[in-house]
């Protein structure tokens, strides 16, 4: 692969894992709350750019600005819901954070 082509595909999963992002956080704030499908896809989307980002030694910008208010934005949606859903977001959300820490802290 030429490393436009590489360049242009890692743009592309960064893409993805954020358009992902986005709709599983909108879900949260939404009345459908938890979403198990489409946490387990931002989950395996991230998963997917952690050896690359790291290759890198670097996080792209796009993807800064998501990790910053990963954890919040979707801490503050769980309050919204009653009890046994808030909770299942929080340990979504938990998950989701230290996904997100593996990839760069590691």
């Amino acid at each position: 692969m030429r490393t436009n082509e590489k360049k242009q595909s890692f743009e592309n999963k960064c893409k993805l894992f954020i358009d992902a992002f986005l709709d599983f956080n909108e879900t949260v704030r939404s009345n459908e709350g938890l979403n198990e499908t489409k946490f387990e896809n931002v989950c395996a989307l991230l998963r997917d750019l952690k050896t690359e980002i790291q290759e890198r030694k670097s996080v792209p910008l796009n993807i800064a600005d998501v990790f910053i208010d990963l954890y919040s934005s979707i801490e503050a949606s769980a309050y919204r819901h009653e009890e046994e859903m808030k909770n299942k977001i929080l340990l979504a959300a938990d998950e989701l954070a230290d996904t997100a820490r593996s990839v760069v802290c590691e």
